[in-house]
């Protein structure tokens, strides 16, 4: 019902939720291009123009959901679909939360983390309260992947993946991929802050988002 409310090009719709035989069903959109993580371990990393574009229409999707009061929580590149026109949408609310509803709590009841670790910013892997700012760090992780193939962090065991998120500054998109242009860089690397406060307040504040503005104007 949560997802149900945002309606937008770059989101996939949800057309409602029902109940068959006990069991809760959701019906939405099908959207038939497979996942932009898909299209990464098929190709490799995007163009960096292309990267950017995607990403756009993926904070877009998430604009759209912020303005109903909707937190995404699970931002991916396995998140985002891509339709028959080529368009990016972000899919798969289903750890969403009510940012008006603050007594939702960031795990389940008996402690159990919710969310994806290696898109996970601190805060949500230590349970704190979340706002866009962590939203922006998984987008950040998204563009990351998308422009080299590889995540942030890397670890052999889920332990010390999130003690590595957690401890460690990222490697520089550009080790992994000389050539990326150095203002973009930087707006990955700040989206990846550990601390919410050094990050992009808002999606307005990404320096991609302000040049998309400008040209539409």
């Amino acid at each position: 019902r949560l997802a149900a409310l945002v309606n937008h090009p770059n989101s996939v719709y949800v057309f409602g939720t029902e109940e068959i035989a006990g069991v809760p069903v959701i019906a939405m959109e099908l959207v038939p291009g497979g996942t932009l993580e898909e299209r990464v371990v098929r190709e490799g990393p995007l163009p960096v123009g292309e990267a950017v574009d995607v990403i756009l229409q993926v904070i877009d999707g998430l604009e759209a959901a912020e303005a109903r009061g909707v937190l995404h929580r699970d931002v991916k590149a396995a998140n985002c679909f891509v339709d028959r026109e080529g368009a990016v949408k972000v899919g798969d609310f289903g750890l969403s939360i009510s940012t008006s509803l603050r007594a939702d709590s960031n795990v389940t009841s008996d402690g159990t983390f919710l969310g994806t670790p290696a898109f996970s910013s601190p805060e949500q892997l230590r349970g704190d309260e979340l706002d866009v700012r962590s939203d922006i760090y998984a987008v950040g992780v998204t563009l990351y992947y998308l422009l080299t193939g590889r995540m942030p962090y890397k670890a052999d065991n889920l332990v010390r993946l999130i003690a590595t998120v957690l401890e460690h500054p990222p490697r520089s998109p550009a080790e992994l991929r000389p050539g990326i242009p150095e203002g973009l860089v930087r707006a990955v690397l700040r989206c990846l802050q550990k601390q919410p406060a050094a990050r992009f307040r808002t999606y307005d504040e990404l320096p991609e988002k302000q040049q998309e503005r400008y040209k539409r104007h």
